[in-house]
């Protein structure tokens, strides 16, 4: 059992220390600029954005941002309803 992978640690094993952002707006008249910004701002070596509904995880800049998270890297995002819709959206994406 020592060998398995504990998900329940506080962190992981080999920390990458980069920074991914991800952007999210739900029309096509919004603008992402504020929220890049502020993912710049904060240090984001890089930062997937989409410009669709929240209403479900099919977003393709989402999609993208989960594959490119490696062990050790933090995901930003400018507010949690810019990553999921509801408590339970989150707790589905992030497991």
């Amino acid at each position: 059992m020592a060998d398995t992978f504990d998900l329940l640690v506080a962190e992981p094993a080999q920390r990458t220390e980069i920074l991914i952002g991800y952007a999210r707006v739900s029309t096509g008249g919004q603008k992402l600029d504020r929220q890049i910004d502020a993912l710049t701002a904060a240090g984001c070596r890089r930062i997937f954005a989409d410009k669709k509904s929240g209403k479900d995880d099919l977003r393709p800049e989402l999609r993208a941002c989960h594959a490119f998270l490696a062990a050790g890297d933090t995901l930003a995002v400018p507010a949690l309803d810019r990553y999921a819709r509801s408590h339970k959206d989150l707790v589905n994406m992030v497991g």
